[in-house]
């Protein structure tokens, strides 16, 4: 497969304070055995040097540098996804890296399956480059559905939420309302991804695992609070509503369900808990337990129909069991 069939991919790098950890990020995009690459590396007002560091990689002209006061995550994505000019399109966070052949294995599936969107493994790793037993980890089989499939998926909880691990066609964003990435919101992963998919006719999913999320200390961490609930609240209204002709009753009202019990995961985790709520939260949640629920979910279901998963979800949650 030569570069100039398939066309340009952009690879949209979103980069705050990541200094010990750009020049891998970075490396491992320019070394893609599919070259015709246009990589943004969105630096989003970092302190420590971040930018600095890529002074090597000025005589590359596909490394594109932009600059930014802070502005979040989402604001990054959403510049560099303005400023992209690729066939096809990425997301990257500054302290990952990611496999050299994940670009050509995905333009290859996007050509023998005539796809819109590329779905490809990942795993998590800490700073010094060990595998986490614990961390997120997926691995998929070879196979092409429907953006409605995918849609439903989402659903009903059994494909993560992450922007970076998929290739997209450029043309979805089209007919996408920007700003693509919400700002000023938490969970902007949820409100993203399903904007993107309920444009794709159809969706591949790769074998191999090519992105490694690194988890590091200083990390963005999301501390459980009141405007993550509010933010969910949001972005589950906008779900509801942009997906209403996408998807039947049944499938909303599950991922609502998912939302619910994150909701309570926060309240649970925080000590700003709000009695009332919770147990308004608490009565629905029992009400409403999908049939196509796994194992896992019906585990957190029957400690909180019990009363016991707020006093014990701090500890599984450190102990990554739920």
């Amino acid at each position: 497969m030569t570069d100039a069939g398939i066309g340009k991919v952009s690879i949209i790098i979103a980069a705050f304070n990541v200094a010990n950890f750009i020049k891998k990020a970075v490396d491992s995009v320019l070394s893609q055995s599919y070259s015709n690459l246009e990589v943004i590396l969105v630096d989003d007002g970092s302190t420590d040097g971040t930018v600095e560091k890529l002074s090597e990689y000025s005589k590359d002209q596909r490394l594109r540098i932009i600059t930014k006061p802070n502005g979040g995550l989402s604001s990054a994505r959403n510049l560099g996804l303005k400023r992209s000019t690729g066939k096809y399109v990425m997301f990257m966070d500054g302290d990952d890296y990611i496999e050299t052949s994940l670009v050509e294995i995905c333009c290859k599936q996007f050509l023998s399956d005539h796809a819109d969107m590329v779905f490809f493994g990942y795993d998590s790793l800490d700073a010094n480059n060990k595998k986490l037993s614990k961390g997120i980890s997926k691995t998929y089989q070879h196979r092409v559905v429907s953006g409605q499939d995918v849609l439903r998926m989402l659903a009903t909880n059994r494909l993560n939420n992450y922007s970076w691990s998929f290739m997209s066609d450029q043309s979805l964003f089209n007919d996408i309302e920007m700003p693509v990435f919400p700002e000023k919101l938490h969970f902007e992963d949820i409100g993203s991804t399903y904007k993107i998919v309920k444009h794709a006719k159809r969706v591949s999913f790769v074998e191999p695992i090519m992105y490694h999320y690194v988890q590091r200390a200083g990390s963005i961490t999301k501390t459980p609070s009141v405007k993550q609930v509010n933010d969910l609240q949001i972005i589950r209204a906008h779900i509801l509503s942009d997906l209403a002709t996408y998807l039947d009753k049944t499938d909303l009202n599950t991922w609502s369900f998912f939302i619910d019990i994150a909701i309570y995961q926060i309240f649970s985790y925080t000590p700003l808990k709000k009695n009332k709520e919770l147990k308004e939260l608490r009565s629905r949640i029992v009400r409403e337990l999908p049939q196509t629920s796994s194992a896992i979910v019906k585990i957190k279901w029957i400690l909180i129909k019990l009363g016991f998963y707020k006093f014990l979800y701090p500890i599984m949650a450190r102990l990554r069991w739920l």
